[in-house]
Order: C-alpha cells, then sequence, then structure tokens
C-alpha cells in the first residue's frame, strides 16, 4: 500500500514521487498547500503521518501534528527543504516534539523506507558490511551497533540498502549523505515528546496585581515582582531611588556589588552602558549612581523618548558566572510553550548558538536540548555531579516559567530573561526580566462596557 506523502507544493509531489521511485518506495503524494495541516491530520487509520515542506512552519502547527500522531498512535514526519538556520532551529524544535524532522525530501524518503520495512531503531544497524569510506559517512549518525537492528549494505554503486537478516532482501534507501542524515533525524526525535505537567501553587490576584493594565513592557523589578511567586531563582538586590540608599543597600549586601539601571523605556541588554560591576565601595556606587541616571537621560533621547521613565537603580551582591543564557518564551496555546534559548555571552551572540524547543518536557531529556548548542561542552563541562546540578537547576528555571507562560497566556505576550547566569557552584539566577503583558485587560474593560 503507497504511504501518503503530503506535500506544500505540486513541485515537491513530483520530487518526492521521483525519489521513491528511484529507491522502491511507493508513495502517494498529495498537494495541500497551505492547508497542509488539516491534509496531515484526517486520516488515523494510517500508520505514518508525512509532510513534505518548503519553508518552516508555525510551531502552533508542529504541536497540533505531534499531539494528532501521538493521540492516534501514529509516526510524524516532517522535512523542511529551506536551509536557512532558522529552519534548522524549528527542525530542533520538532524533534523535541517527537515529531522526525527531515532536512530534505531524499531524506524524508530514506525515513520511509526504514520505517515501512519496520526499522524504527535503525541508528543501531551493523555498518561492518559497507566499504570504509561509507563507514566513515554513517559512523556519526550511528548510536552503537547490533545485529537484532539489522545491517547496511551497498545495493548498487550510489546507493545503500538495510535489510533486516543477511538473508533479506535488501531495502534500497538512498544516498550515504541522505541516509546518515536520516539516521540522525530518527536518533533526534527518538523517546521525545512526552508532556510533563507544570503547576506551581501560587496567589494568582498577587501576579495579576502587578500585570494590570494597558498593553506593555513591564520594568525588569516589576517583571521580576510577577515573575517570583513561581519560584524563579533571583539574585538579593534592592531597588533604589536616590544615590545614598543605594550605597547603604550596596553596604549592606556586601561588596562587590552591581548596580544597573531601572526603567521601563530603556532596557540593560539594549543599552550595557546602563550597568557597571564589580563596585567596591559606597563613594563608586554613588558616583555611579549619578553617572547612570544622566547616561539615561542621554539614551532616552538617542532613542526617541523625551523623558525616559526612571525608577532608580537595582543593587545586586556580585556572583561569578559560568556561562550566561538568554531566554525568551511565549504560549502556543494551553499545554506548550515555545521557548528560545542562547548563549549570552559575547562568542555566544557573535556566533548566534541558539536553540529553539517546545515546553515541557521531562528534565531527563532537557540535555538533548542543551546538546544542540555548538558551545554545548563549555556549559556541559566539569565533573558529573556539577553537570547534572547545572542541567537540573536549567530545566527547573523553564519549567517554572513555562507554567508562569501557561497560567497567564491571556494575560502575557512574551517573557525574556536576559541573561540567566549559570553560577560556578551550578546555581543559576535571573538578572534581567521582561514581561511584555497583552492587551487582555484593555479587551476585558471594552467588553464590559
Amino acid at each position: 500500500m503507497a504511504i501518503r506523502v503530503v506535500c506544500e507544493s505540486t513541485e515537491l509531489a513530483v520530487e518526492c514521487l521521483q525519489i521513491a521511485q528511484s529507491v522502491e518506495v511507493e508513495v502517494a503524494p498529495m498537494v495541500a498547500g497551505d492547508d497542509w495541516l488539516a491534509a496531515a491530520t484526517t486520516h488515523p487509520a494510517e500508520q505514518m503521518i508525512a509532510v513534505a515542506l518548503q519553508a518552516p512552519p508555525e510551531l502552533s502547527a508542529l504541536v497540533t501534528l505531534s499531539e494528532t500522531a501521538a493521540s492516534q498512535r501514529q509516526r510524524a514526519l516532517v522535512s523542511i527543504a529551506a536551509p536557512d538556520p532558522y529552519a534548522q532551529l524549528v527542525r530542533g524544535a520538532g524533534s523535541d516534539l517527537g515529531v522526525c524532522m527531515a532536512c530534505e525530501v531524499e531524506v524524508l524518503v530514506a525515513i520511509l523506507a526504514l520505517w515501512s520495512g519496520g526499522a524504527y531503531h535503525a541508528w543501531q544497524a551493523s555498518i561492518r558490511g559497507l566499504p570504509s569510506v561509507d563507514r566513515v559517512r554513517l559512523k556519526p549518525s550511528l548510536a552503537g551497533t547490533s545485529r537484532m537492528a539489522g545491517q547496511f549494505v551497498r545495493c548498487d554503486a550510489t546507493h545503500i540498502a538495510w535489510r533486516e537478516q543477511p538473508e533479506s532482501p535488501p531495502q534500497p534507501l538512498g544516498r550515504p549523505r541522505d541516509v546518515a542524515d536520516a539516521l540522525l533525524a530518527m536518533r533526534a526525535c527518538e523517546g521525545a515528546g512526552a508532556r510533563v505537567q507544570t503547576s506551581v501553587d501560587v496567589d494568582r490576584q498577587q501576579v495579576l496585581d502587578v500585570l494590570f493594565g494597558p498593553p506593555r513592557a513591564l520594568s525588569d523589578p516589576a517583571s521580576k515582582a510577577a515573575l517570583a511567586p513561581y519560584g524563579l531563582p533571583m539574585p538579593e538586590e534592592e531597588l533604589c531611588a536616590s544615590a545614598s540608599r543605594a550605597a547603604a543597600e550596596a553596604a549592606r549586601l556586601g561588596f562587590p556589588v552591581r548596580i544597573a539601571l531601572a526603567s521601563p523605556d530603556l532596557r540593560i541588554w539594549d543599552h550595557p552602558e546602563l550597568a557597571l560591576d564589580m563596585l567596591g565601595s559606597a563613594a563608586a556606587v554613588r558616583d555611579a549612581y549619578r553617572q547612570l541616571t544622566a547616561m539615561a537621560q542621554t539614551a532616552g533621547r538617542a532613542a526617541g523618548e523625551e523623558e525616559p521613565r526612571l525608577l532608580g537603580v537595582t543593587v545586586t551582591a556580585e556572583n561569578r558566572s559560568h556561562a550566561l543564557l538568554g531566554v525568551r518564551c511565549r504560549a502556543l496555546g494551553a499545554v506548550r510553550v515555545a521557548a528560545e534559548i542562547w548563549l549570552a555571552d559575547e562568542g555566544g551572540q557573535a556566533s548566534h548558538d541558539r536553540v529553539l524547543t517546545i515546553l515541557p518536557v521531562p528534565e531527563d531529556q532537557f540535555e538533548r536540548i542543551v546538546r544542540r548548542f555548538a558551545g554545548s561542552d563549555h556549559l556541559l563541562g566539569g565533573e558529573p555531579a556539577l553537570r547534572a546540578e547545572r542541567l537540573g537547576n536549567i530545566a527547573d528555571l523553564l519549567l517554572r516559567t513555562t507554567a508562569f507562560a501557561l497560567d497567564f497566556r491571556d494575560h502575557v505576550r512574551s517573557i525574556e530573561l536576559r541573561p540567566v547566569a549559570v553560577l560556578l557552584d551550578g546555581q543559576v539566577e535571573v538578572r534581567e526580566a521582561c514581561v511584555t503583558v497583552s492587551d487582555a485587560f484593555a479587551r476585558s474593560l471594552t467588553n464590559a462596557s
């Protein structure tokens, strides 16, 4: 029986059919255009949902696809032809949902060939029957070898095949590079997709009192006040509206300290000059207060603000960090949250080292997300116990942020934590936060009238 493949365009449908014929896989491509999601999720009797797309889909569409496949006990497979970096991020997010994400139609067809033969764990198959050059190409995509998972062989000068037993007829798969990508895609989604409960017992009215008002971006102190009931780890800090108060609080916290301007109009990540680190005396704090407030007026005028609103400065005890992360979250419906996470130190920002994922995920699956960073070795370096501590604390922070985003999905458009400091002892702390309020309150007042 032919495998139905929902295609976004006629060109993809033709390509899918031609590639499938070259490896003896029966497919029935159908062109669905923008209605590909509806076409892919309306055949519960099928064992597989296969979709070929030109451009990255909306994350909410991937959530719907994964939820439908899980409820109907189907395997979901999506290929995205676009080669841009964002498409790669979306593939990672889809894998976290348990969707097998391919980079090209050739890879999609290779996966269909393996699935149709029952080779669901083909990355464990033996490669001993391959020429040495093919073993080199496939080895990075394998997770050990087992004869129980079958074996790879050459079926002609350009194609690799898989067979379950030495006497079994080989199933052609495609070119070695495409087979390697297919195995990586299958491994990436294996065991993923489980959804965990994210509930934190909080005083909901306490949070609503902070959020109440028109659409706006809350200041760092107000954002932290909204997030604090959810137990997000934050450094000990004080909001000070005068130079003398800032000096007194710095002495209480203990030197050295960090002071940063607090304003709903000026973000520290946009104006890093409005924060000073490692201040070692009360006199230095007083001078810094005056310097920052003067610089804020100049920065506000340059940004088009006649008079930027200044709340004062926050004074924070200085803690040395091992790494810095940036986090941006937004709710996708009632049960999932899209999270963009990036390395926020200078090297990570210069290289745009980031991942996209869908939360929540079980804590024990969080390492697979971190491994997608190019700089993951630095983040995960050190003794195993310290690595586990870091991963556990980052995962807990994201789960608490997810709970907040879901509980107030009607009132909050996005949450940005920038940076999250990963400390030397494995603990984490949110140093700057911005909660952007939606128009929910304005709409409720309009409807009431």
